[in-house]
């Protein structure tokens, strides 16, 4: 399975996980698969995975042309497209499709803790021991939960 740990800001990743984003704009990205699966982390103050989105496409349109194609996928002032992008020819446009938000994110302690890694400024990969781990970070919380109230 292909993955990727992509840092998003806060604002931008819980659109994305409402549904109301469904474009991210990247200065660049490399090539992958429809499919890959981008688990988002969401910088400060959350400091969390919060959940997983899809990868549908990437589309390299030219850095002047992206407001008047995406502007209602990508939830992002003019202006600050405008200086994002400003020395750039062409950027990654990331469509994405089937945003979850988990219900128990992993933190960032649990990321340098579990899986040893600090999160990306803009992406890394993610091997399949990642993810695992990753998941079961994941249900760890929810189970921690379970069994507290369990015994309450």
């Amino acid at each position: 399975m292909t993955a990727v740990l992509l840092s998003v800001r806060p604002r931008y990743a819980h659109a994305i996980l409402a549904g109301t984003k469904t474009a991210e704009v990247r200065r660049r990205f490399p090539h992958q698969p429809p499919g890959t699966t981008l688990y988002l982390y969401s910088s400060t103050p959350d400091r969390a995975v919060l959940g997983t989105a899809q990868l549908d496409a990437i589309d390299r349109p030219s850095a002047d042309r992206v407001w008047n194609l995406y502007r209602d996928q990508i939830e992002i002032e003019k202006a600050a497209l405008g200086d994002y992008l400003s020395d750039l020819e062409a950027a990654a446009i990331l469509r994405i499709n089937n945003a979850s938000r988990w219900n128990h994110p992993v933190s960032l302690r649990d990321l340098r803790l579990g899986l040893a890694i600090e999160p990306p400024q803009s992406f890394r990969y993610l091997t399949d021991e990642h993810i695992g781990i990753l998941e079961a970070l994941r249900g760890r919380e929810a189970n921690a939960l379970s069994c507290s109230v369990a015994g309450a």
